[in-house]
């Protein structure tokens, strides 16, 4: 396979497509360094707020709305009320589910200013993808060493494609290696100008293979991530680009045999060679009551237990039984 020409046989293009004057980022809501579970190596990790997908499941559900938001932890309050008396909406109340009323609260984040524990918090912030590639790349003597880099996620990272070429254009001027998680529901011809060529590794979600099914339990139909799956995949096969499919594991819904089944159909077709597999864990509803949010999912007794190691196997077995390497995070 063939190194894809952008970034070799043009050597000049990303010192010509660099912004010199600042640029803001759109919202992220956190950033992760040292971690080990989100690509290659050791990884410094950014989560872009915002998502095209609602996943009765999301694992970041702090991720979801484009806008900045209030995230009340309950766990660090100590109870001292000054954000009751200085809230202009009296939107903070100890008789509120969640202390908070979210249908009064306008944002104003007063309550934040003065609340001494950080049980408050503004979830969502802006910096210039200067600054924001500085922080990330603290640590690339540990990605060199590590085969690492960084990885983008959120959310989905690709409703700010602009935001992140801007970004993967400074980290392949240091050479930094560029992952992006995706659940694939993009336009493909913007991706494929502004942020492949800058890309090293995607790891691509397919959670449903039927479309209805799709839309119920993720709020879309799945015809557009199947094909930007389908392009994606010609691509990695005629270069160095590297495509990872991944199936989260929901119990009755993405883990029946029928629809891992049509996954591996589908793989097999376009001479996928490996899969990860992200068996189900309940760690998100601690974080809905944070944002004033209500679990949408109920799979019974399943919905707030980890995934046992038989179910994982079966699944696995699945993939397997067709010659596709199984990765399970």
């Amino acid at each position: 396979m063939q190194p894809r020409p952008i970034l070799t046989t043009q050597p000049d293009l990303i010192k010509t497509t660099t912004i010199s004057s600042p640029q803001k980022a759109e919202l992220f809501f956190d950033i992760k360094r040292n971690s080990l579970d989100d690509g290659p190596g050791i990884r410094s990790v950014v989560f872009f707020k915002g998502c095209p997908l609602s996943c009765t499941w999301c694992q970041n559900p702090e991720s979801i709305a484009t806008k900045h938001e209030l995230s009340f932890n309950v766990g660090k309050c100590i109870n001292c009320n000054d954000c009751v008396s200085v809230c202009p909406e009296q939107a903070i109340s100890k008789d509120v589910e969640g202390r908070i009323d979210r249908d009064k609260c306008t944002l104003c984040y007063k309550c934040v200013e003065v609340c001494p524990s950080g049980a408050l918090e503004i979830v969502g912030r802006k910096t210039e993808i200067d600054d924001l590639a500085a922080e990330v790349v603290q640590d690339q003597p540990f990605f060199e060493e590590s085969g690492g880099g960084v990885t983008v996620s959120g959310g989905e990272a690709m409703m700010q494609m602009e935001t992140v070429s801007a970004l993967f254009i400074r980290l392949k001027e240091k050479g930094v290696h560029t992952l992006i998680q995706t659940a694939g529901l993009f336009k493909y011809r913007i991706f494929e100008k502004k942020v492949l060529p800058y890309t090293d590794a995607i790891f691509f979600d397919i959670k449903l293979m039927n479309s209805e099914m799709h839309k119920e339990h993720c709020g879309v139909p799945n015809e557009v991530i199947l094909n930007n799956y389908q392009k994606i995949q010609k691509v990695a096969l005629e270069s160095d680009l590297e495509l990872l499919p991944r199936v989260p594991l929901i119990p009755g819904i993405t883990d029946t045999n029928q629809n891992l089944i049509e996954i591996a159909n589908f793989l097999e077709l376009h001479q996928a060679s490996k899969i990860q597999i992200l068996p189900y864990n309940p760690i998100w509803l601690d974080k809905l009551p944070k944002f004033g949010g209500k679990p949408r999912l109920d799979i019974g007794e399943q919905t707030r237990t980890f995934m046992p190691q038989e179910e994982i196997d079966r699944c696995s077995s699945i993939f397997e039984s067709r010659g596709i390497e199984v990765i399970c995070h």
